[in-house]
């Protein structure tokens, strides 16, 4: 299947502030983990570009992790046939047994809606997806997607207004179900897919 040219060449852009540091830097605070070239840090640090060509994508991670964090990401979807691609940001540990908070959005045909995805795995275990439709056309202009993670509730966001909570009941519900959980005690690196145009605030708290 031909792609359009929009989807043979798109660009990334993406801006990021840190609370818990004086001068963010993405030289200090990522590093850009696949892509052969496609991903680049620009204008002293201050500037990260991701490309999505024919042949792949690109992507990167945070250096550090964090335990609880509020990431929000603002995103223009790309428009037009986008089948094919993937556009994420999570937080994920690592290991069979890893905790991951997902934001993902789907490529589709030219006319047909975006499906915003959400999902939870604690202790590697998943099968707590949800799927929203936006109330606006995510392609025309950026809108901020938000996880809040404490350790409480994880709670996603759209331009403010909550569309998910997703809450700590593992006292409750771990007296009947012993494989449920809730990610509380492993640390987590904000991850970044590229399929789209974005740019992204990450604070961490």
């Amino acid at each position: 299947m031909e792609m359009g040219k929009s989807l043979l060449f798109l660009l990334l852009l993406i801006s990021l502030s840190l609370d818990v540091i004086v001068s963010a830097n993405f030289y200090n605070d990522v590093d850009i983990t696949w892509g052969d070239g496609r991903g680049k840090i620009l204008e002293n640090g201050q500037q990260l570009q991701l490309t999505l060509d024919h042949t792949s994508g690109s992507g990167f991670q945070s250096k550090n992790e964090y335990l609880f964090a509020k990431i929000d990401m603002q995103i223009k979807l790309v428009p037009g046939n986008s089948a094919g691609t993937v556009t994420a940001y999570y937080l994920s540990s690592q290991g069979p047994k890893h905790d991951e908070i997902d934001y993902e959005f789907l490529g589709n045909l030219s006319g047909d809606p975006y499906i915003m995805h959400t999902n939870v795995f604690a202790q590697g275990l998943g099968n707590r997806e949800q799927q929203f439709y936006s109330w606006f056309d995510p392609t025309l202009d950026f809108h901020t997607y938000s996880v809040l993670w404490s350790p409480n509730q994880i709670t996603f966001s759209v331009d403010g207004i909550p569309v998910r909570v997703f809450q700590n009941r593992e006292t409750e519900l771990g007296k009947v179900d012993s494989n449920y959980h809730y990610p509380k005690s492993q640390a987590m690196r904000a991850i970044q897919a590229f399929g789209m145009q974005m740019i992204g605030r990450l604070e961490v708290g």
